[in-house]
C-alpha cells in the first residue's frame, strides 16, 4: 500500500473520526519515544484508549507495529514513517520541569499533596452513572495553584460545580500553607451526590478549612441564592457536549459580572472541539489558555487517564437562564450501550440497569449474582 492508503485503511477499519492524521499521530508518538506504553501513546496522540487500542491492532496487522516492552515500530514501520511520513526528529521539546503543564508544585508544597492524598483515600466510591472520575491529588493541587497564580482565589468568591476531584480541599490546604489564612472570600461546592458533599464537609471540618456545600442537581434551575454571587467557577463536567453546555451555563448564571472559569474536559478530536468552542461562543466565554494533558485521573482509563484544562473568561455573558434540563446528559445516557456481564461462578448473564440489576459493576459485585451469590463477573462484548 502507498502511504495514504495505509493510513486511510487503518482509519476506516477503526472508524477513526480524526481520519488518517489520527493514525499518523500514533506512529509519530511511538517513533519519537522508541518504545511506548499504549496508554502513553494514546495520551500523546490525544485519543481515547479503546480507539488507540484498535489502531494498534490494525497497525500490527499491517506489520508496522510490534510489541517489545510496549509499542515499538517494526523495521518496516520505521522505514515507513521515515520514508513516507517524512519523520526524522526525535527531540522532545516539552518542558522537562513542568511537562508542559505550565505549573510546578514547589517542594515546600509537596507535603500538601501527601496530606490531600491521605484525605481523598477516605472518599466515597465513585458513582460512574454521574461520570465521576476523580483527578489525582497532584492535579487537584496544580489546579489550586493555577487559580492562585491567575488571581482566581485571593479575594474571590469561588464556586465549584461538582467536586469529586476535591479541589475545594486543595484550595483550603493551600491557604493554610500561606500563613494559615483563607485565600478566598468563600468557597462553595454544588454537587448532586450527598455522599461526596458529606465527605467534603467532614474533611473540611477536621482540617479547619472553611467550606460551604449545596446539594443540588444542576439539571434543575440554579437556586436564587447562588445566582450572580460569584467571581470564579471551576468545573469538570460530564464529558458530553450537553454536559459541558449545562455546567457552563449554570456557572455563567452564578457569576456576578464577567469572571473566570477553569474548565476541565476530555481531549476531543478537532470536529468535536469545534462544537465545544461554539458552546463557549454562545455563552460569551473567551478562551484565554488551553492546557492539554494538564489533568491526570486515577480512573478514566477510556480517556487514557488524561484530560485538558481550559481557562475561560466571561466576556459577554448571554444573561439567559436555562430552564430545567430533561434530556440526556451523562455519557451512558448520550452513548447508551448494553453493559453485559457473565457470572464467573454460574454463567448467568446480567445486563447492568436491566431487570433489577444494579447500574454499575461495583454495585453488582457488592450485591452478588442473583442466581448464585457469586461476586466475580466477566465483561461481555458491548452492543449499541
Amino acid at each position: 500500500m502507498t502511504e495514504p492508503s495505509i493510513l486511510q485503511a487503518v482509519a476506516t477499519a477503526t472508524r477513526l473520526r480524526e481520519g488518517p492524521e489520527g493514525v499518523a499521530a500514533i506512529l509519530r508518538a511511538v517513533y519519537r519515544a522508541g518504545s511506548l506504553r499504549l496508554q502513553d501513546a494514546a495520551r500523546e496522540a490525544r485519543l481515547p484508549m479503546p480507539v488507540a487500542s484498535a489502531i494498534r491492532r490494525e497497525l500490527e496487522k499491517a506489520g508496522l507495529l510490534e510489541r517489545k516492552q510496549g509499542l515499538s515500530l517494526s523495521p518496516e514501520g520505521r522505514d515507513f514513517v521515515e520514508r513516507d511520513l517524512g519523520l526524522g526528529s526525535k527531540i522532545d521539546l516539552a518542558c522537562p520541569t513542568c511537562a508542559g503543564h505550565g505549573i510546578v508544585i514547589p517542594d515546600k508544597f509537596r507535603p500538601l499533596v501527601e496530606r490531600l492524598a491521605a484525605i481523598v483515600a477516605q472518599a466515597p466510591s465513585v458513582d460512574v452513572t454521574l461520570d465521576q472520575a476523580p483527578c489525582t491529588p497532584d492535579t487537584a493541587m496544580r489546579r489550586a495553584l493555577l487559580m492562585l497564580q491567575n488571581g482566581a482565589l485571593e479575594g474571590r468568591r469561588v464556586l465549584l460545580l461538582g467536586d469529586d476531584d476535591s479541589v475545594s480541599l486543595a484550595i483550603g490546604l493551600l491557604g493554610q500553607a500561606q500563613g494559615g489564612r483563607d485565600l478566598t472570600r468563600g468557597v462553595t461546592v454544588v454537587d448532586a451526590d450527598e455522599r461526596r458533599l458529606a465527605f467534603l464537609r467532614h474533611s473540611a471540618e477536621q482540617g479547619g478549612i472553611a467550606l460551604q456545600t449545596v446539594l443540588h442537581d444542576l439539571r434543575q434551575p440554579l437556586p436564587e441564592a447562588l445566582k450572580r454571587g460569584f467571581d470564579v467557577f471551576e468545573t469538570d463536567p460530564p464529558y458530553t457536549l450537553d454536559g459541558a453546555r449545562l455546567f457552563l451555563t449554570r456557572g455563567c448564571e452564578a457569576l456576578a459580572a464577567g469572571g473566570q472559569c477553569l474548565f476541565s474536559f476530555a481531549q476531543w478530536p478537532a470536529p468535536q472541539m469545534l462544537q465545544l468552542q461554539q458552546v463557549f461562543c454562545d455563552l460569551g466565554l473567551a478562551v484565554q489558555t488551553m492546557r492539554p494533558g494538564f489533568n491526570h485521573y486515577a480512573g478514566a482509563t477510556v480517556l487514557g487517564n488524561v484530560g485538558q484544562l481550559i481557562e475561560l473568561i466571561a466576556v459577554n455573558p448571554s444573561g439567559a437562564e436555562l430552564p430545567t434540563w430533561d434530556g440526556p446528559l451523562y455519557t451512558a445516557q448520550v452513548n447508551p450501550r448494553l453493559r453485559a456481564y457473565q457470572c464467573a461462578q454460574c454463567g448467568a448473564e446480567i445486563v447492568l440497569g436491566r431487570d433489577g440489576a444494579p447500574d454499575t459493576v461495583e454495585a453488582l459485585k457488592a450485591k452478588g449474582c442473583a442466581s448464585c451469590g457469586g461476586t466475580v463477573f466477566r465483561r461481555q462484548s458491548q452492543k449499541p
